[in-house]
C-alpha cells in the first residue's frame, strides 16, 4: 500500500506553479490513493473549487476528498456560510462529504471536521459530533483483521512535538474513545501547515498508540514556518513509514522519514532506524525563471 497525502491546497491563494510541480511528484511516487484532507480552498468561492477540481483531475489514480474550515464561503458570505455552508463544494466536487473506501488491504474512513461557526472568535476550529463518531466505529465493522484502519480529517487530534497555540480539534476524550474502539491505525490531517508524525496516545481500559500524519499546505503561500510540501506513506497493517517531500525551490523531495512498527497487542510504536539517505526521484521540468512566483489572490488570514 501506497498513500500520497496531500493537504491545504488553498486554490486562491496558490504559489504560481506550485501545483503542476506538485502534479509531476505525485505522478512520480505512483501511489495506490492520493489522499487530500481538507482545505482545497481559500474562501470556498466557486472558482476556486472549479481550479482544485481541475488540478485533481490532472492526478493519476484514485483520490479521497474531505473539506476542511475554508471549504465553506467566508468574508461577507455570511447566511451563505450558516443557511448552505458545503453547498458549492458538493456542486463541484460531489456530494460526498465524508467517503468512505474499502479497497485490499485497506479501509479508508473520511470524516467532515468543518463548523460554521460557534459560540468563540476562531471560527477556523473543527470537531466531530456524536453522530460522526458513532458513524465512525460502524465503518470499520467489516475491516477484515488485517486491514489497515485509516481516518481522515482535516483538524489533528495531537499537536506537533514543538508544541502550537493553534486549537486541536474539539472534544477529543469522545473521538480517541471511537478511534480505540474502531481499531484505527492511522489517522490524515492537516490545517496547521506544518508537518509531522507521531503516535498518539488513546486512553481506555486497553490504551494504544495510533499513528497520526499531518502534512504542510501543499501549493499555499500561506507558509507558516515550513516550505511546501506533503506525505508518501508505504506499509501495511504491521508496519508503515511516512515520508515527508518538500519543497526546495526546484522541486518536491524527500527530506525525512518517520518508520513505525504495530505490536500483537496493537499498539503503535515508532521506530528508530539508523540514517540513511533518501533516493531521490528524478523529475524533469521546464521552468521559467521570470515567472513569478505568487499568486496575488487571497489573503494572509488564519488557517
Amino acid at each position: 500500500m501506497r498513500l500520497v497525502h496531500l493537504s491545504d491546497l488553498h486554490f486562491g491563494a496558490i504559489t504560481l506553479g506550485r501545483p503542476e510541480a506538485l502534479r509531476e511528484a505525485v505522478q512520480a511516487v505512483g501511489a495506490d490513493l492520493t489522499v487530500i484532507s481538507g482545505d482545497l480552498t481559500q474562501k470556498g468561492r466557486h472558482r476556486e473549487f472549479v481550479a482544485a477540481r481541475d488540478f485533481l483531475d490532472t492526478l493519476p489514480g484514485p483520490r479521497f476528498v474531505v473539506p476542511g474550515n475554508h471549504d465553506m464561503p467566508h468574508g461577507v458570505h455570511l447566511w451563505a456560510r450558516f443557511d448552505h455552508p458545503w453547498r458549492i463544494y458538493q456542486e463541484v466536487l460531489g456530494k460526498e462529504l465524508e467517503p468512505t473506501l474499502h479497497a485490499p488491504g485497506m479501509v479508508v474512513a473520511g470524516m467532515n471536521s468543518g463548523r460554521p461557526g460557534g459560540l468563540y472568535v476562531d471560527w477556523s476550529r473543527g470537531r466531530l459530533s456524536a453522530g460522526q463518531l458513532i458513524r465512525l466505529r460502524q465503518q470499520y465493522l467489516e475491516a477484515a483483521p488485517e486491514a489497515l484502519r485509516v481516518l481522515v480529517v482535516h483538524h489533528p487530534p495531537a499537536a506537533p512535538p514543538q508544541g502550537t497555540r493553534r486549537h486541536l480539534i474539539d472534544k477529543r476524550p469522545a473521538l480517541f474513545g471511537a478511534l480505540n474502539e474502531a481499531g484505527v491505525d492511522l489517522v490524515l490531517s492537516g490545517h496547521f501547515h506544518l508537518s509531522y508524525a507521531v503516535p498518539v496516545k488513546l486512553p481506555g481500559v486497553h490504551p494504544r498508540h495510533f499513528v497520526l500524519s499531518v502534512t504542510s499546505t501543499a501549493t499555499s503561500h500561506r507558509l507558516k514556518g515550513e516550505p511546501n510540501g506533503f506525505h508518501v506513506i508505504e506499509g501495511d497493517r504491521q508496519q508503515l513509514q511516512v515520508q515527508a517531500w518538500t519543497w526546495t525551490d526546484a522541486a518536491y523531495v524527500p527530506t525525512r522519514t518517520w518508520q513505525f512498527h504495530r505490536g500483537e497487542d496493537g499498539d503503535w510504536t515508532e521506530a528508530k532506524p539508523p540514517p540513511r539517505e533518501h533516493k531521490l526521484i528524478q523529475i524533469q521540468r521546464d521552468r521559467n525563471p521570470n515567472r513569478p512566483r505568487v499568486a496575488t489572490e487571497g489573503d494572509q488570514g488564519a488557517v
